[in-house]
């Protein structure tokens, strides 16, 4: 399959609230209830990409197929150097096809340029595609939640996997 990597833009946002959405309707990949508006996403590419990267992959057609992007790990300024990262791939992406790879090294990339230091992936402990995947990229765990979220009338514990992506003796971040 072909497909490009690009920075997300406003126009995108409709494309990743469905894509999100499919995760918060049918499955734990995300703890979320409620999938934001359209309107919410296009305020939160905005907004992420004033410090972080916010990408998309698309298909040779131009359309979204999934997105990455990286946040706040948390908000005390001494976690300055550490990003959560995110990603989700349109569920008709074909599996396997290195789409979600590419994405994430690419995030990982421009994170690193930037000056970040750590990537964090927050995964649900049942979703062992996910834990593989990030294993496979080199992210080791670092924590384990049990029970920490209720979701379609289960619990479900997290994951935390851990990846260093910059040079700790570098204290620059270029944002």
């Amino acid at each position: 399959m072909s497909y490009t990597i690009r920075d997300a833009k406003t126009s995108d946002a409709r494309a990743i609230h469905d894509i999100y959405g499919y995760y918060v309707d049918n499955t734990f990949v995300t703890f979320s209830e409620v999938n934001p508006s359209v309107e919410d996403y296009a305020k939160s590419i905005e907004t992420t990409k004033q410090s972080y990267p916010y990408i998309v992959a698309c298909d040779e057609d131009g359309k979204v197929i999934g997105m990455a992007y990286g946040g706040v790990l948390r908000h005390h300024d001494a976690y300055k150097f550490a990003v959560e990262s995110t990603i989700y791939l349109a569920p008709d992406t074909p599996k396997q096809s290195g789409i979600g790879k590419a994405l994430y090294l690419e995030l990982e990339k421009r994170l690193s340029h930037m000056g970040y230091k750590f990537m964090y992936g927050v995964i649900t402990d049942t979703n062992q595609a996910s834990i593989a995947f990030h294993e496979k990229l080199g992210y080791t765990r670092v924590g384990h939640f049990t029970d920490i979220g209720y979701k379609f009338g289960e619990w479900k514990g997290i994951v935390w996997y851990r990846k260093q992506i910059g040079d700790l003796s570098d204290m620059t971040l270029k944002i």
